[in-house]
């Protein structure tokens, strides 16, 4: 299947209970949308007013990550969702969701209704989280699964360093690693090589701060590792299986 890629809108992450993985996003200092109505999001300002930026959370057999990939013209599934805001106010979302790519699991997606997303008590979140600024990968060939990307969603290509390349078509990035060196850059994690390549592993989210994020980690007896420039990372099973590395900026 080949699209113009408009941008990576948002991170899908299925999981057996996602009432467990929400109730540990919730623990990471992240807003969600309300309980009830699936998926539950965690929304971002975005760049764009017609590009939503989030994570949803949906029901499946066991812990999976697809990105969904911005489009302006999408023939395929309709999807429809309402949530309550605190003041009553119902907001409907419309989605049509296109066929499942490869080789990195991912899908096409139009938005209906962007704003849906973007609702002003849904953006703003205890640990300063303010948006998602990159999507990390891990491949046995990160250079030709980049190549194959860039020629399903078009884009560009760039080789960050041996063993890590970067695939744009907007405002987020697409860090596709090798085992080895994807290990090697978050080594304070112990994380163990991933079995089934390739897979979305992890994601990074920009936050206002670091050190307030911290206090709230350690009240909430969530384990962290900080890194280079105050980083805080969290690891996969702290989160319902997803990595994920706060990066501050200011």
């Amino acid at each position: 299947m080949k699209i113009s890629a408009r941008d990576i809108d948002h991170l899908s992450v299925s999981a057996s209970d996602p009432d467990a993985t929400a109730a540990k996003l919730l623990q990471l200092g992240f807003n969600l949308t309300p309980e009830g109505v699936e998926p539950r999001c965690i929304c971002f300002q975005p760049d764009r007013d017609d590009i939503p930026n989030y994570i949803e959370v949906l029901a499946g057999e066991d812990t999976r990550i697809a990105l969904a990939v911005n489009v302006e013209e999408l023939e395929g599934e309709e999807r429809t969702h309402a949530w309550e805001t605190e003041d009553g106010f119902e907001v409907d979302a419309g989605v049509v969701v296109g066929e499942t790519g490869g080789p990195l699991p991912w899908f096409a997606v139009k938005h209906e209704t962007p704003d849906a997303f973007m609702e002003p008590e849904w953006i703003v979140h205890p640990n300063g989280a303010l948006g998602l600024m990159a999507i990390h990968a891990v491949a046995e060939n990160p250079r030709e699964t980049a190549k194959a990307l860039k020629a399903a969603w078009g884009g560009t290509i760039e080789e960050i360093f041996d063993g890590c390349m970067m695939i744009k078509a907007g405002s987020v990035e697409l860090l596709i690693w090798s085992s080895l060196a994807y290990q090697l850059e978050y080594k304070a994690l112990e994380i163990m090589a991933p079995t089934e390549l390739p897979i979305v592993v992890g994601a990074a989210i920009a936050i206002e701060r670091s050190r307030p994020l911290q206090a709230l980690l350690r009240a909430n007896n969530v384990a962290f590792q900080l890194t280079e420039g105050d980083r805080v990372l969290v690891a996969p099973e702290q989160s319902g299986g997803l990595m994920i590395e706060f990066m501050p900026q200011t």
